[in-house]
C-alpha cells in the first residue's frame, strides 16, 4: 500500500496595496485565486483524496474548500 501526499499553496490573494500580509487575517483569494483553487480540485478529482488539512487563514481555507467539496470531505 502506498500513500501519496499532495501539498499545495493557497491561490492568488487579492492584495492591491501590496501588503506583506504573512499571517494577517482578512486577505482573501482573488477571482484568479478562486479559479486556481477550482482547477486544483478538478485536477485532484480522480485521486483518492481522503483527508484535507489547511491552516485557519481565510486564503488557505478558500483554497482547500473546493478540493474537500469535490471529495465529500
Amino acid at each position: 500500500m502506498r500513500t501519496t501526499v499532495h501539498v499545495m499553496r493557497h491561490g492568488e490573494v487579492h492584495n492591491p496595496d501590496q501588503v506583506l500580509y504573512g499571517r494577517l487575517p482578512g486577505f482573501n483569494l482573488s477571482d484568479r485565486g478562486r479559479k486556481q483553487a477550482q482547477s486544483a480540485a478538478e485536477w485532484l478529482a480522480h485521486n483518492d483524496v481522503v483527508y484535507v488539512v489547511a491552516s485557519p487563514l481565510e486564503r488557505a481555507q478558500q483554497t482547500a474548500a473546493p478540493v474537500a467539496a469535490t471529495h465529500g470531505l
